[in-house]
């Protein structure tokens, strides 16, 4: 059973990336396209993680651990290439040149784990600069006329099932040497369907977000 659960979430996320596709000509430049890109490489992590041990004999942690740095470089990205306001930007930036210094330092530290564990310190720094900056977008969506369709903007459901998913997760992520007990078969079993009904939410507002989508809104 459990190896059955760990093919859904990557499941999930190939399903949103053919809707993605085939909603392609909604998304006018890079900013959108970047946005699908995340998912395509949420698919190859997926894969990756779950074959390359099989393949290699060897741990999968270093492939979620760059995974992790990758994505949030592009929702960081992201984030700030769509902000209106220039002190938004500014700060965005800055973020990012404060996010790479301190993941530096932490995988400098922490050089004897990266291929052994997933290093919780790095997640929660991703998720709370996530946090930080997709506040300053909603602050700045719900203060702009854009409001008005924010249904229809492609980047307002990125930021919404990123924020669903990572958020409620980060707790998981910080216990994640409890809930894979060697001994703890049940609480691993309990884990994977948390990640599972994350990544449904998640991936569902971005199905909800390419099929709803205009593409003057995606700008």
């Amino acid at each position: 059973m459990l190896e059955n659960l760990r093919y859904i979430p990557g499941l999930f996320a190939f399903i949103t990336t053919i809707i993605g596709l085939l909603n392609w000509s909604k998304l006018p430049n890079y900013k959108s396209k970047l946005f699908l890109l995340s998912v395509i490489l949420s698919v190859f992590t997926e894969i990756l993680g779950i074959y390359f041990p099989k393949w290699a004999n060897l741990p999968n942690y270093f492939i979620y651990n760059i995974y992790t740095l990758v994505l949030f470089l592009i929702y960081y990205y992201i984030l700030a290439s769509i902000f209106k306001k220039y002190h938004n930007k500014i700060i965005a930036f800055v973020l990012i040149i404060l996010y790479l210094i301190s993941i530096t330092l932490g995988l400098i530290y922490n050089h004897d784990s990266i291929g052994l564990e997933i290093i919780p310190e790095i997640y929660a720094l991703s998720v709370l600069f996530l946090v930080i900056l997709s506040i300053l977008y909603l602050i700045e969506l719900f203060n702009s006329s854009n409001i008005l369709n924010y249904k229809k903007s492609i980047f307002f459901w990125f930021i919404l099932g990123s924020l669903l998913f990572h958020v409620p997760f980060l707790p998981f992520m910080l216990t994640l040497k409890w809930w894979f007990l060697e001994t703890e078969t049940y609480g691993t079993t309990i884990y994977w369907i948390i990640i599972i009904i994350l990544n449904l939410i998640m991936n569902s507002c971005f199905t909800i977000g390419f099929i709803w989508t205009e593409k003057k809104h995606n700008y």
